[in-house]
């Protein structure tokens, strides 16, 4: 079991953030910022890495998904863009299957996980379960959380706060990079005179009223007013608190790292914004090891995927639906939705372009339509293609499909030109080969002629799409998975 870090996590709230009140060396370093100079106009990109894991039940049941998480990472882009920073994928998305982490109902399993499964050199953020916790989510601060050197601590969410739109992310993300709570030593009593802030903004404040606190006491930012309500809050409040002046408390509910609800949140202070920059200052700063590896050089992606098949004049079986589109520049992976009534029956990912669906998602007999999208680790919010209507069919019965190897040996290219050729790695040159297309349905679309040294040539009027290829020497009968484009 992993030692728990020597800081304080909040008590179980429902739906609150878990992450207590910043350790003393957090509020040290965001003491040692010169905020007397305004945020430039115009300052350079911070490129962040992240990795993604999805937590699910020790079946794989449980969890959502990958592109739950993705909308999150697209709404935190959006929600950051004040402050330069931006995060992409450092690489694919990460599951977890264990009951031991999904059900947690404290943070020392968790801790273990993430001492475990922290990659390295990237901000690692897991979706998983915190329902028996009753939180929303709850983060590290730097240099306070397991996972060792380069490689501290997390941000971790709770299924049901990781929807589109929401803030908790980037108020986790926010403590990930140095920020405290607004309320930060003042919620729990507004009239102690060393810890709590104080409403005046004024450095001399005349006797015996008390002088401005804003820089060492509550959250230590002078850019934020003084917040007292360390529980979630609707806006406008109608909560009353004084300080030791007799000032009345009146909470900006507009600030990411307030407890105020969703809908109120917009806006990081100036302040905030250099403490979170100055962690990512050099490679010596405290969350500066996400800058040791370059960001790749994604592409732009500037347009959807061409839907290819099935068109809206097809009738496609249900549990054996495929679905092609062509390639995207720069795009690493795709997503493709296919709805019932305006429901996701599918919602997945790829990396190829083309998808089946060999189960019973899609209903027989019944109108659908489907959409996909690119995407690569820094194009995230990309747009759908339009939605292509299509009619399902009865199931048909299974066919038999293995890997793309006939005897042990290797046949490619998959996927393949319409008109080109694929080869059976290997063959002699007196070996006999025969080779049948078929659809989906298991009609027969082609013979396939046969070359020397076992090669076969696809007819170039055939449509694109997905197919079974039967292929046939002396001795074996075969069929693999074959995409034309």
């Amino acid at each position: 079991m992993v030692a728990l870090p020597a800081i304080t996590f909040a008590q179980f709230e429902n739906g609150a953030c878990g992450t207590g009140p910043a350790p003393e060396h957090v509020r040290a370093f965001n003491r040692s910022i010169d905020y007397s100079q305004p945020l430039p106009e115009e300052y350079s990109t911070i490129s962040i890495p992240v990795t993604i894991h999805i937590v699910r039940t020790s079946n794989g049941g449980g969890g959502f998904f990958e592109n739950n998480a993705f909308l999150t990472i697209c709404d935190l882009n959006s929600r950051m863009a004040s402050s330069g920073m931006f995060f992409y994928l450092a690489g694919p998305v990460r599951f977890i299957n264990d009951d031991t982490y999904y059900n947690a109902q404290d943070f020392n399993p968790l801790f273990n996980m993430i001492s475990i499964e922290n990659v390295p050199r990237t901000m690692n953020i897991y979706y998983t379960n915190l329902g028996q916790m009753g939180l929303c989510g709850f983060a590290f601060y730097p240099n306070s959380g397991p996972g060792g050197f380069q490689n501290d601590g997390a941000v971790v969410m709770s299924f049901a706060c990781s929807q589109p739109n929401g803030t908790t992310l980037t108020h986790e993300v926010g403590h990930f990079f140095n920020l405290p709570h607004t309320f930060d030593q003042t919620s729990s009593n507004p009239l102690a005179l060393n810890t709590a802030e104080r409403v005046t903004r004024l450095a001399n404040e005349p006797s015996p009223r008390r002088s401005a606190n804003c820089a060492t006491a509550g959250d230590e930012f002078c850019d934020t007013p003084a917040d007292f309500i360390g529980n979630r809050w609707s806006c406008p409040t109608g909560q009353v608190q004084f300080d030791v002046n007799g000032d009345r408390f009146r909470p900006d509910s507009s600030f990411y790292m307030s407890y105020s609800n969703d809908a109120c949140m917009s806006r990081f202070s100036t302040q905030q914004i250099l403490a979170m920059r100055a962690t990512l200052a050099n490679t010596s700063s405290p969350r500066g090891y996400l800058l040791i590896n370059p960001m790749p050089n994604f592409a732009a992606i500037s347009q959807a995927p061409a839907q290819i098949s099935p068109l809206p004049s097809d009738t496609i079986p249900g549990n054996q639906a495929v679905f092609s589109w062509n390639r995207v520049p720069g795009a690493t992976f795709y997503q493709i939705r296919v709805l019932l009534f305006n429901f996701a029956v599918i919602d997945t990912i790829t990396t190829d372009t083309f998808y089946v669906s060999s189960t019973r998602a899609i209903r027989q007999q019944r109108e659908h339509s489907w959409e996909v999208r690119a995407l690569n680790g820094a194009n995230l919010c990309t747009q759908y293609s339009g939605r292509l209507a299509f009619f399902s069919g009865n199931y048909v019965q299974a066919t038999s499909i293995e890997g793309n190897h006939l005897l042990g040996k290797r046949v490619f290219p998959n996927p393949v030109l319409r008109g080109g050729a694929i080869t059976v790695e290997g063959l002699t040159k007196d070996a006999s080969l025969e080779g049948h297309l078929f659809d989906l349905t298991g009609r027969k679309v082609s013979s396939l002629k046969s070359e020397e040294n076992g090669v076969l040539f696809i007819p170039e009027d055939i449509r694109p799409g997905l197919y079974v290829l039967q292929l046939k020497n002396q001795s074996s009968l075969q069929s693999i998975r074959l995409l034309v484009e």
